[in-house]
């Protein structure tokens, strides 16, 4: 109760310190249950952009589409976008599409869903002094067009705690990294070139890679064997990092051992920072090298390492962002510590690594 009386409200001028999609913080803050990826046909993206034209277009003139809401909370601005709001049934409405069968949607994508919306649900009453508001999850079938909504009636107290406990998880992780980029940073301005005296040639390339960075532009390097060009590309690409706020920085090879030699130059330059450098780096590997348990499927009901994924993964996490360093080995071992899946755990610190390593079909 306390933590709600402190959420600010919509008319305070105190300037956010992050921000963040109403998706992302659900995702974040809202995920739990099993790991499952059984198949199911899911709409393309084309599907789902003409399945919300097509809701929106069946609630009439008064229904008010792609509704812009924004509220803050202890220094966090949450915004996004309601799908619908229709002002004479004051209903809000999410719309999900979906392929086959509804009951064939997982209970934990079920209740992503309705965090999502009962975020909405807070914003529109805080916007609009709503007391409280009737939230309508529209599943729409793309095959039949057939709509199947799941309503509750919610209290504007009840989303506001929702929404405050949501908040409070992700601004733990927001402070947190904020204070790892800051850092990070300032380690990056003072990285020193740790191969002197350049080899030939290599002082150039550098210099070509740091404009192509900080000017954003593409580069295309030809250069002989043996004139470093792993630490002449990698180098420049950090400092640029700091210059231009750049989030990570992916080194993508065609093959396993170039992989390793990324990895090295990275260690060499960590090695070379007095402070040390706090630089996370993540290897990612391929599913079939990285999987625990080869001849199981990838949902609760088979894998132990996929059962409860999401509760651990938070803690897991934190381990992760705390070793830095996390090449295959490491990674491994964070997740077997933790009992997560060590090959979606790797997909989680793709978000939050600083450098990514890995095979160009990883990236894609």
């Amino acid at each position: 109760e306390s933590a709600l009386n402190q959420a600010p409200s919509m008319s305070e001028s105190t300037p956010a310190l992050f921000t963040v999609a109403v998706r992302t913080l659900c995702e974040f803050a809202a995920k739990a249950g099993d790991l499952d990826l059984r198949f199911t046909p899911a709409p393309t993206a084309q599907q789902g952009r003409e399945g919300h034209a097509l809701v929106a277009s069946r609630r009439g003139p008064e229904h008010e589409a792609e509704v812009p809401l924004s509220g803050q909370y202890q220094g966090l601005q949450v915004r996004g976008r309601a799908d619908g709001y229709h002002p004479h049934r004051h209903v809000l409405e999410e719309v999900k599409t979906f392929r086959g069968r509804l009951e064939a949607i997982a209970p934990n994508h079920q209740a992503l869903h309705w965090a999502q919306l009962k975020v909405y649900g807070w914003l529109m009453c805080l916007t609009r002094g709503f007391h409280a508001i009737p939230l309508s999850l529209v599943y729409l079938d793309v095959t039949d067009q057939t709509e199947h909504p799941v309503d509750e009636e919610w209290q504007a107290d009840d989303l506001r705690e929702h929404f405050a406990a949501l908040c409070d998880r992700y601004l733990g992780w927001a402070r947190q990294e904020g204070a790892h980029r800051a850092r990070r940073d300032a380690a990056l301005r003072a990285l020193d070139f740790p191969q002197r005296p350049f080899r030939p040639g290599q002082r150039e390339m550098a210099a070509a890679v740091y404009r192509a960075c900080t000017q954003s532009h593409t580069l295309m390097v030809q250069a002989p064997t043996g004139i470093g060009k792993t630490l002449g590309t990698l180098f420049p690409a950090l400092k640029a990092m700091a210059v231009r706020g750049t989030d990570k920085l992916f080194y993508l090879t065609a093959r396993t051992p170039g992989r390793q030699i990324a990895l090295d130059a990275l260690g060499q330059l960590r090695g070379a920072s007095p402070a040390g450098l706090p630089l996370r780096v993540l290897e990612l590997v391929a599913k079939d090298k990285a999987c625990e348990h080869k001849d199981k499927a990838c949902h609760g009901q088979s894998c132990p390492l996929a059962s409860g994924f999401y509760d651990r993964l938070p803690a897991a996490r934190e381990a992760a962002a705390r070793a830095q360093w996390l090449d295959q080995a490491a990674l491994r071992n964070i997740a077997r510590e933790h009992q997560v899946c060590p090959y979606y755990l790797g997909h989680d610190m793709a978000h939050w690594a600083d450098v990514v390593v890995g095979d160009y079909n990883y990236y894609f």
